[in-house]
Protein backbone atom coordinates (compact mmCIF):
# COMPACT_ATOMS: atom_id res chain seq x y z
CA UNK A 1 0.00 0.00 0.00
CA UNK A 2 2.67 2.18 1.05
CA UNK A 3 4.82 1.39 -1.73
CA UNK A 4 1.52 2.26 -4.34
CA UNK A 5 1.34 6.05 -3.09
CA UNK A 6 4.94 6.15 -3.49
CA UNK A 7 4.66 5.18 -6.79
CA UNK A 8 1.56 7.35 -7.44
CA UNK A 9 3.92 9.98 -5.82
CA UNK A 10 6.41 9.46 -7.82
CA UNK A 11 4.26 9.54 -10.82
CA UNK A 12 2.44 12.99 -9.81
CA UNK A 13 6.21 14.65 -9.30
CA UNK A 14 7.04 13.39 -12.56
CA UNK A 15 4.49 14.24 -14.32
CA UNK A 16 4.11 17.33 -12.53
CA UNK A 17 8.35 18.44 -13.24
CA UNK A 18 7.24 17.12 -17.11
CA UNK A 19 4.50 19.65 -16.85
CA UNK A 20 6.52 22.04 -15.45
CA UNK A 21 9.23 21.59 -18.04
CA UNK A 22 6.72 21.75 -20.70
CA UNK A 23 5.34 24.82 -19.13
CA UNK A 24 8.39 26.44 -19.29
CA UNK A 25 9.59 25.19 -21.93
CA UNK A 26 6.44 26.29 -23.82
CA UNK A 27 7.08 29.42 -22.03
CA UNK A 28 10.46 29.57 -23.19
CA UNK A 29 9.19 28.98 -26.68
CA UNK A 30 6.43 32.02 -26.30
CA UNK A 31 9.10 34.17 -25.08
CA UNK A 32 11.67 33.34 -28.31
CA UNK A 33 8.78 33.67 -30.62
CA UNK A 34 7.85 37.11 -29.17
CA UNK A 35 11.64 38.03 -29.20
CA UNK A 36 11.85 36.81 -32.89
CA UNK A 37 8.72 38.41 -33.57
CA UNK A 38 9.78 41.77 -32.41
CA UNK A 39 12.77 40.88 -33.93
CA UNK A 40 11.23 40.58 -37.10
CA UNK A 41 9.24 43.31 -36.45
CA UNK A 42 12.47 45.36 -35.46
CA UNK A 43 13.81 44.16 -38.62
CA UNK A 44 10.58 45.04 -40.58
CA UNK A 45 10.76 48.44 -39.05
CA UNK A 46 14.06 48.90 -39.85
CA UNK A 47 13.71 47.84 -43.74
CA UNK A 48 11.08 49.95 -43.60
CA UNK A 49 12.71 52.68 -42.86
CA UNK A 50 16.04 51.73 -44.64
CA UNK A 51 13.57 51.87 -47.56
CA UNK A 52 11.85 54.92 -46.71
CA UNK A 53 15.39 56.32 -46.41
CA UNK A 54 16.20 54.75 -49.45
CA UNK A 55 13.48 55.97 -51.01
CA UNK A 56 13.88 59.78 -49.62
CA UNK A 57 17.00 59.35 -50.69
CA UNK A 58 15.89 57.96 -54.54
CA UNK A 59 13.65 61.01 -54.56
CA UNK A 60 16.43 63.58 -53.08
CA UNK A 61 18.30 62.22 -55.89
CA UNK A 62 15.88 62.63 -58.53
CA UNK A 63 14.51 65.89 -57.41
CA UNK A 64 18.54 66.81 -57.33
CA UNK A 65 18.83 65.37 -60.92
CA UNK A 66 15.98 67.01 -61.44
CA UNK A 67 16.77 70.26 -60.35
CA UNK A 68 20.48 69.55 -61.36
CA UNK A 69 18.91 69.54 -64.89
CA UNK A 70 16.74 72.27 -64.59
CA UNK A 71 19.50 74.41 -63.27
CA UNK A 72 21.40 73.09 -66.47
CA UNK A 73 18.85 74.09 -68.51
CA UNK A 74 18.44 77.23 -67.28
CA UNK A 75 22.08 77.48 -67.14
CA UNK A 76 22.27 76.43 -70.69
CA UNK A 77 20.10 78.41 -72.20
CA UNK A 78 21.58 81.95 -70.25
CA UNK A 79 24.64 80.68 -72.11
CA UNK A 80 23.07 82.84 -75.41
CA UNK A 81 21.52 85.46 -72.54
CA UNK A 82 25.42 85.20 -71.09
CA UNK A 83 27.13 85.44 -74.47
CA UNK A 84 24.46 87.55 -75.90
CA UNK A 85 25.75 90.07 -72.30
CA UNK A 86 29.29 88.82 -73.58
CA UNK A 87 28.43 90.25 -76.76
CA UNK A 88 27.21 93.46 -75.89
CA UNK A 89 30.26 94.39 -73.41
CA UNK A 90 32.32 93.54 -76.34
CA UNK A 91 29.96 95.63 -78.31
CA UNK A 92 29.68 98.44 -75.85
CA UNK A 93 33.63 98.19 -75.50
CA UNK A 94 33.66 98.82 -79.59
CA UNK A 95 31.02 101.87 -79.50
CA UNK A 96 32.88 103.37 -76.84
CA UNK A 97 36.16 103.10 -78.76
CA UNK A 98 34.22 104.33 -81.73
CA UNK A 99 32.91 107.30 -79.70
CA UNK A 100 36.68 107.81 -77.88
CA UNK A 101 37.97 107.88 -81.81
CA UNK A 102 35.08 110.24 -82.69
CA UNK A 103 35.63 112.52 -79.82
CA UNK A 104 39.37 112.31 -80.37
CA UNK A 105 39.05 113.06 -83.90
CA UNK A 106 36.65 116.21 -83.16
CA UNK A 107 39.26 117.01 -80.80
CA UNK A 108 41.75 117.32 -83.68
CA UNK A 109 39.72 118.89 -85.93
CA UNK A 110 39.25 121.50 -83.47
CA UNK A 111 42.63 122.28 -83.14
CA UNK A 112 43.61 122.02 -86.46
CA UNK A 113 40.81 124.46 -86.98
CA UNK A 114 41.29 126.84 -83.76
CA UNK A 115 45.00 126.35 -85.36
CA UNK A 116 44.14 127.83 -88.49
CA UNK A 117 42.41 130.54 -87.38
CA UNK A 118 45.00 131.79 -85.13
CA UNK A 119 47.67 131.68 -87.85
CA UNK A 120 45.07 133.39 -90.40
CA UNK A 121 44.66 136.30 -86.99
CA UNK A 122 48.35 135.93 -87.01
CA UNK A 123 48.64 136.41 -90.74
CA UNK A 124 46.56 139.26 -90.64
CA UNK A 125 48.07 141.01 -88.14
CA UNK A 126 51.11 140.51 -89.31
CA UNK A 127 49.58 141.71 -92.67
CA UNK A 128 48.16 145.25 -91.22
CA UNK A 129 51.04 145.76 -89.23
CA UNK A 130 53.04 145.32 -92.34
CA UNK A 131 50.39 147.32 -94.38
CA UNK A 132 50.16 150.03 -91.22
CA UNK A 133 54.23 149.79 -91.24
CA UNK A 134 54.19 150.24 -95.43
CA UNK A 135 51.05 152.66 -95.45
CA UNK A 136 52.38 155.41 -94.03
CA UNK A 137 49.99 158.48 -93.76
CA UNK A 138 50.04 162.15 -94.11
CA UNK A 139 46.52 163.83 -93.93
CA UNK A 140 46.34 166.57 -96.66
CA UNK A 141 44.02 169.48 -97.51
CA UNK A 142 43.97 171.53 -100.62
CA UNK A 143 42.00 174.82 -100.71
CA UNK A 144 41.39 177.00 -103.86
CA UNK A 145 40.15 179.82 -103.41
CA UNK A 146 36.85 180.03 -101.47
CA UNK A 147 36.60 176.11 -102.60
CA UNK A 148 38.17 173.01 -101.28
CA UNK A 149 39.95 170.73 -103.84
CA UNK A 150 40.84 167.69 -101.17
CA UNK A 151 40.89 166.72 -97.59
CA UNK A 152 41.98 163.47 -96.36
CA UNK A 153 44.67 161.17 -95.61
CA UNK A 154 47.40 160.51 -98.87
CA UNK A 155 49.34 157.41 -98.13
CA UNK A 156 53.05 157.90 -98.47
CA UNK A 157 56.20 155.41 -99.73
CA UNK A 158 59.44 155.99 -98.55
CA UNK A 159 60.73 159.43 -98.25
CA UNK A 160 57.90 161.68 -99.03
CA UNK A 161 57.97 165.85 -99.83
CA UNK A 162 54.90 168.17 -99.61
CA UNK A 163 55.22 168.11 -103.32
CA UNK A 164 54.96 164.23 -103.88
CA UNK A 165 52.05 163.85 -101.51
CA UNK A 166 50.28 166.85 -103.46
CA UNK A 167 51.05 164.60 -106.70
CA UNK A 168 49.43 161.85 -104.52
CA UNK A 169 45.83 163.58 -104.24
CA UNK A 170 45.65 162.66 -108.11
CA UNK A 171 44.92 166.28 -108.60
CA UNK A 172 45.96 168.03 -112.02
CA UNK A 173 49.13 169.69 -111.21
CA UNK A 174 51.01 171.61 -113.20
CA UNK A 175 54.49 172.65 -112.46
CA UNK A 176 58.04 173.67 -113.42
CA UNK A 177 60.11 171.11 -113.01
CA UNK A 178 64.31 171.62 -111.60
CA UNK A 179 65.98 171.43 -108.73
CA UNK A 180 63.39 173.46 -107.15
CA UNK A 181 59.78 172.62 -108.20
CA UNK A 182 57.71 175.30 -108.38
CA UNK A 183 53.62 174.54 -108.48
CA UNK A 184 51.60 176.77 -110.87
CA UNK A 185 48.11 175.28 -111.17
CA UNK A 186 46.05 173.52 -109.35
CA UNK A 187 42.78 171.59 -110.77
CA UNK A 188 42.95 174.23 -113.06
CA UNK A 189 43.09 177.38 -110.44
CA UNK A 190 46.41 178.85 -111.36
CA UNK A 191 48.72 181.58 -109.90
CA UNK A 192 47.69 185.29 -110.86
CA UNK A 193 43.85 184.02 -111.73
CA UNK A 194 42.28 185.85 -109.28
CA UNK A 195 44.87 189.06 -109.37
CA UNK A 196 48.43 189.95 -110.04
CA UNK A 197 50.53 188.04 -107.42
CA UNK A 198 47.86 185.30 -106.36
CA UNK A 199 49.57 181.67 -106.02
CA UNK A 200 49.99 178.22 -104.84
CA UNK A 201 51.75 177.98 -101.11
CA UNK A 202 51.98 175.29 -97.92
CA UNK A 203 52.07 174.59 -94.91
CA UNK A 204 53.18 171.60 -92.89
CA UNK A 205 52.03 171.38 -89.54
CA UNK A 206 50.27 174.68 -89.74
CA UNK A 207 53.65 176.13 -90.29
CA UNK A 208 54.73 178.44 -93.76
CA UNK A 209 57.45 177.25 -95.79
CA UNK A 210 59.57 179.23 -97.72
CA UNK A 211 61.16 176.32 -99.44
CA UNK A 212 60.80 174.52 -102.63
CA UNK A 213 58.32 171.82 -101.88
CA UNK A 214 60.09 168.52 -103.14
CA UNK A 215 62.65 169.98 -100.65
CA UNK A 216 60.36 169.53 -97.17
CA UNK A 217 60.12 166.26 -96.41
CA UNK A 218 57.15 164.88 -94.26
CA UNK A 219 56.74 161.99 -92.24
CA UNK A 220 53.70 159.73 -91.63
CA UNK A 221 50.97 161.82 -89.01
CA UNK A 222 52.25 165.08 -90.37
CA UNK A 223 49.13 167.61 -92.07
CA UNK A 224 50.40 169.58 -95.03
CA UNK A 225 48.27 172.43 -96.08
CA UNK A 226 47.94 173.50 -99.89
CA UNK A 227 46.15 176.96 -100.42
CA UNK A 228 45.52 179.52 -103.02
CA UNK A 229 46.84 183.05 -101.44
CA UNK A 230 45.91 186.21 -103.08
CA UNK A 231 48.20 188.25 -99.99
CA UNK A 232 51.54 186.86 -101.31
CA UNK A 233 51.77 184.64 -98.55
Amino acid sequence: MRKTKGIIAAVIVTILLIGGALAFQQNHANQASEDVTATSQSVTSSSQAASATSQSRVNHKHLSSSATKKAHKTATKPKNSTSSTNDRPHSSKAQVKTQSSAATSTKKRRATKQSAVTASKTARKAKSTKAAVAEKKVYLVVSGYKKTFFKGNVVIHGSATAFSVLQASKLKVVYQNGASVYVSSINGLAQNDVKVGSGWKYKVNNKFIDKAANLKRVSAGDRVHWYFTTAGY
